[in-house]
């Protein structure tokens, strides 16, 4: 069964007409009727996407697709009794490693190749019925680490090339079978960081190299008590995070040694400033935090105490706007935030004060709480409510007007994105869990036609080079003709620059412009013309 849904995006000058093909159309109704397949777990691996679904014969097993209907297939029915509760599909030694249960030997590691007999029992952690419960896996180079527990030395730091020889307890971490219960993995400097207590010095910062020898506490930030360091970010060669000491939770970094380890700003002196979301535009670090005056609010630092500073007050009085969902995009911070007069809307920040709005009031009745963003192909896509039909799919290319939904207008379903959408890109589709019409929660998967620009007036005949461009857009029209005007467009329509050469072969420089797809219109005295060009 197929359902193929097509919009029109559509925007105008008084020169050209913008629109942008979208299909979205069902991948395949793995459990016919509308109980949906229970679809979880994406993971692209080569050429194929890997997830977890249940057919309503198999129960919840690994299923593979390379993106058409009759390309989709389980992989292997890994517990023939009832569900394998597969988790953590994550790549390692050119293999996809896995947590999984077979129904005989319990919740282990189990590791495919994409075949059938490729997929197997990699290792028995913890042996016999019992189970390891392996998780909190991160790729690190070739291997992937994660934690386990065998039994004997409780939950502790293992790493994995995808082998069973390959597959082992970096280091008992907490002697005397207690377990470390390591947290947060995050890879600098060709090591991982993370969190984990000795069951001596509480929850403190340690790293690791892969060996025994290698694995060391980096600082007891908190002597007495429990550090909890978080929310690790890497950024200008250091490492960036959340922690807790006499200060309360603050933001500090370290640069991989006891000494370099530091408070980088106490932001709430009174409490601490419960740090959160970090993400990278523009040459500094945005986050959600509070100072005890303005409430949690949109942050910045450029990795120095006196450029930590608050970016906006957007909700004025002390009350928490509670920036959230914080994801870069086209140098930008989108975000869920609430003013005080808007609920949780579409924001948008450049890490400056006026570079920092409201992008759309998606829910004017309420909130539209947009969240679980996702790039694909110059365009952001996110789920919102616009108090109509339930979470839906929008999609923005940065514009109040080009902030539009795409779910098809007759859904049934009051609700056709689910919570967790696992955006997830594979051969220029973008794949999601979703509920259309009565088929249950099933696999989605949406592309995008190429732009096109349909010219109102349309008088001579031009070429632009290079495109892709980074710094400087060459004009040439086909006959030498003068260049009186260039002017550069949005994708919104909106005028963002112009410029009058006076030549037969122009150029005019564009490094200053987000990355992103833009329009030149180009004028001579025989009349005006446009092209699309990118900007990398």
């Amino acid at each position: 069964m197929k359902r193929i849904f097509a919009s029109l995006i559509a925007t105008a000058s008084p020169l050209f007409v913008i629109s942008q093909n979208i299909n979205i159309n069902i991948l395949k109704d793995l459990n016919p009727g509308s109980e949906g397949s229970s679809i979880s777990q994406l993971k692209t691996f080569g050429n194929k996407l890997y997830f977890s679904a249940d057919d309503g014969i198999h129960e919840n097993e690994l299923w593979a697709t390379d993106g058409t209907s009759a390309g989709t297939k389980l992989v292997k029915d890994i517990n023939p009794t009832g569900n394998s509760g597969i988790v953590e599909l994550t790549e390692a030694g050119g293999k996809l490693v896995f947590r999984a249960f077979d129904g005989i030997t319990g919740i282990e590691l189990w590791v495919t190749d994409g075949t059938e007999t490729g997929t197997k029992l990699l290792k028995d952690i913890y042996p016999g019925e019992e189970s390891s419960v392996a998780l909190n896996f991160k790729p690190s180079g070739n291997r992937a680490i994660f934690v386990a527990n065998d039994g004997t030395h409780g939950e502790e730091v293992w790493i994995t090339d995808g082998t069973e020889a390959g597959t082992y307890m970096v280091k008992d971490i907490a002697p005397g079978g207690e377990s470390s219960y390591s947290y947060e993995f995050t890879e600098y400097k060709g090591k991982i960081y993370f969190q984990a207590s000795n069951g001596t010095d509480g929850w403190e910062l340690w790293t690791t190299d892969g060996t025994e020898a290698g694995t060391y506490m980096v600082k007891d930030i908190f002597v007495g008590s429990d550090s909890s360091p978080r929310r690790f970010k890497v950024f200008n060669d250091k490492l960036f995070f959340r922690a807790d000491d006499e200060n309360g939770d603050e933001l500090w970094v370290t640069d991989g040694t006891e000494t370099g380890t530091v408070l980088l700003k106490d932001i709430n002196p009174t409490d601490g400033s419960s740090i959160n979301e970090f993400v990278e535009i523009n040459g500094r670090l945005c986050f959600r935090a509070t100072d005890g005056v303005h409430g949690a609010e949109l942050w910045t630092t450029d990795g120095t105490e006196a450029g930590t500073v608050l970016v906006k007050d957007i909700n004025p009085g002390g009350v928490d706007s509670f920036p959230g969902a914080l994801t870069v995009y086209n140098d930008k911070v989108y975000f869920q935030a609430t003013d005080g007069v808007h609920s949780e809307e579409l924001w948008v920040s450049d890490g400056t004060p006026d570079g920092t709005y409201m992008l759309k009031d998606i829910n004017p009745t309420g909130y539209s709480a947009p969240n679980f963003f996702a790039t694909f192909k110059d365009k952001l896509f996110f789920v919102a409510i616009d108090g109509s039909n339930g979470s839906e799919l929008w999609m923005t290319d940065g514009s109040e007007s080009g902030t539009i939904k795409l779910a098809p207008a007759n859904a049934t379903e009051p609700s056709p994105l689910y919570f967790l959408p696992f955006f997830t890109e594979l051969n220029d589709e973008l794949y999601f869990k979703a509920e259309y019409d009565d088929n249950g929660v099933e696999l989605w998967k949406l592309s995008l036609g190429e732009l096109g620009v349909n010219d109102v007036q349309k008088t001579v005949s031009i070429q632009v080079y290079p495109n892709p461009v980074q710094a400087e857009l060459k004009v040439q029209t086909s006959n030498k003709e003068i260049v009186n005007q260039l002017s550069i467009y949005g994708l919104d329509g909106k005028l963002i620059k112009t410029y009058n050469p006076k030549s037969n072969n122009p150029a005019i420089d564009v490094s200053q412009l987000p990355k992103g797809t833009y329009l030149i219109e180009v004028q001579t005295p025989k009349g005006k013309t446009n092209k699309k060009f990118i900007k990398n």
